[in-house]
């Protein structure tokens, strides 16, 4: 019988379920007492999280590119998966003079679903960490096209130019690219490249829009 308990106990040491170094043994008389023991068990509310996040920067062509979302996180050991709903924003003016001058204004308003995969994150602990993330999205795109000395382009400008505009909505994903520095409590700073492909866009709007934005972000 004694055989067998001790048996029992050393099977409940190598399990966990009693803690090694809360065992005392006495040897002379052969009697083993257990200090109080506890299991930690992880929290929940450590693995997964809601977040917020803005940001502002700049695009390609250095004209005025904007972000945020709502996102939910859960960690995967010492990465993290990031699910988020986004909108991206943006307007850019690019100049250039051939024969004539030409000026093309666009206006671009993003509103999707995002899926970063956070390298070296855990949440709600410092450190660095990278990302790269895939989304889908609906994109609002505004293109105009004007010359003060053209007037070959459309709607008169006044004395000797004209413009022509373009307006439509159309499907489009972002790829995500990034790092970031992450702070006790749930903040983090990050410094990310979220690239915008158009598909179909109207008038002579470009089908890719590369930003850049600096980022920051609070899980709750």
């Amino acid at each position: 019988m004694k055989t067998l308990f001790k048996i029992l106990f050393f099977f409940l040491i190598s399990q966990g379920i009693i803690l090694p170094q809360l065992v005392t043994q006495n040897h002379s008389k052969g009697k083993y007492n257990l200090g109080k023991t506890s299991v930690a068990y992880p929290n929940s509310s450590e693995l997964s999280s809601i977040g917020i996040r803005a940001g502002l920067g700049t695009d390609i062509n250095l004209g005025l590119a904007y972000g945020g979302g709502i996102n939910y996180l859960f960690n995967l050991n010492q990465n993290a998966v990031e699910l988020g709903i986004v909108v991206f924003g943006g307007h850019s003016e690019e100049t250039s003079v051939e024969y004539n001058t030409y000026t093309e204004k666009t206006d671009v308003l993003v509103y999707g679903v995002l899926a970063n995969y956070l390298f070296g994150y855990e949440l709600k602990k410092a450190g660095l960490f990278g990302l790269i993330g895939l989304g889908f999205c609906a994109i609002s795109v505004e293109w105009e096209e004007s010359s003060p000395d053209d007037s070959s382009l459309g709607t008169p400008i006044p004395p000797d130019g004209s413009k022509q505009s373009a307006d439509a909505t159309a499907a489009g994903s972002v790829f995500d690219l990034g790092f970031g520095i992450a702070f006790e409590g749930g903040f983090d700073l990050r410094a990310e490249a979220p690239i915008i492909f158009i598909f179909g866009p109207p008038g002579n709007a470009s089908s890719v829009v590369p930003t850049f934005l600096a980022t920051l972000g609070y899980h709750f």
